[in-house]
């Protein structure tokens, strides 16, 4: 049937573009349930529970040199996935997927904290591409295996502390990628840049987050400054959005709700800059309520919010006394 006599049907009927969607999801999980997948699978859980990948033994032969595992996992996936485009061509697989400038990626698997992703460079767009002037480290490790196509990458990494505290010390060196590259890379001391390919460059990614709640971190490669900080758990990324908005159309009803999360007992497991994001909102918006916050935070013992907490109140304090008067 001629594509355009597709999307003419699809527009009058979603029947058939339902079915096809149907049709593409038992195909995904014929392919999870079966040999090439499975283990590999069954692996990811325990990986991302926090086993070492060594102990995970499906999921680390994907990371072995010179070993045929990744190449036989990602053409299974392959046959399935383009079979069932070809009989579907309106469909998508139901699978997560994202769109970095010249990098597609595709996330085949994931579990807990773990992510296992097939990436693809386009060695023309890579070209037109400036220099990065930063270099990004997350709490997170990664293991790349390079499958099809050459290319190199800058490998960023972060030195000693100079003695304002603001600026570290960047070295870079170049990494050679080709088919059987395997490289790992400790995320809060070194940063990965896909810099060219000729042609196309296509890996396999296996990723997995720290269970703390070290920042990401981005620092100018020229001189070693700090220029951003973000949570390092998506959760408290989205969540950080969530506050920032309530706070700005005032919903005074989100106030409660943000005093707890400040105080940890909404979500045990936020990170201190989304905490004390949600204690900046609620102070804006009801200063009593804040102030009850950040002595409660402040006489906390352990609480690495406590010290910051007692010297914005004694702050606040300081500049307008009215505000610890009763009634």
């Amino acid at each position: 049937m001629p594509m355009r006599t597709m999307l003419a049907t699809a527009r009058r009927d979603a029947w058939e573009w339902e079915q096809g969607q149907a049709g593409l999801a038992q195909r995904l999980a014929d392919w999870r349930a079966g040999d090439a997948a499975a283990p590999v699978l069954a692996a990811m859980e325990r990986f991302g529970r926090g086993e070492p990948l060594e102990k995970c033994s499906g999921l680390a032969d994907l990371f072995a040199d010179e070993s045929g595992a990744a190449m036989d996992f990602v053409r299974s996936f392959a046959a399935v996935g383009l079979a069932g485009l070809r009989d579907h061509p309106l469909g998508q697989l139901p699978l997560r997927h994202g769109m970095r400038t010249a990098a597609p990626a595709l996330v085949l698997a994931s579990s807990g904290r773990a992510s296992l992703a097939l990436a693809g460079y386009d060695g023309s767009v890579l070209d037109t591409l400036p220099a990065p002037k930063t270099a990004k480290f997350a709490p997170r490790e990664t293991w790349i295996h390079v499958l099809d196509g050459t290319g190199t990458a800058d490998l960023v990494l972060l030195r000693d502390e100079e003695a304002e505290g603001e600026r570290r010390v960047l070295h870079s060196g170049s990494l050679a990628l080709r088919p059987g590259t395997v490289a790992y890379r400790y995320g809060p001391r070194q940063a990965l840049q896909v810099r060219s390919a000729k042609g196309h460059l296509v890996l396999l990614r296996l990723q997995r987050r720290f269970a703390g709640h070290e920042p990401a971190r981005e620092y100018s490669v020229p001189d070693g400054a700090l220029v951003h900080q973000t949570a390092g758990r998506v959760e408290d990324t989205l969540l950080e959005l969530a506050v920032n908005l309530l706070g700005r159309m005032r919903r005074r009803d989100a106030v409660w709700p943000m005093i707890r999360l400040a105080s940890g007992v909404k979500d045990p497991e936020a990170g201190e800059s989304l905490r004390w994001q949600a204690m900046r909102e609620a102070l804006a918006m009801d200063s009593a309520a804040g102030l009850d916050l950040l002595a409660m935070l402040a006489t906390s013992p352990g609480d690495p919010l406590a010290a910051p907490a007692a010297a914005l109140r004694a702050s606040l304090l300081e500049t307008r006394p009215e505000l610890g008067r009763s009634g």
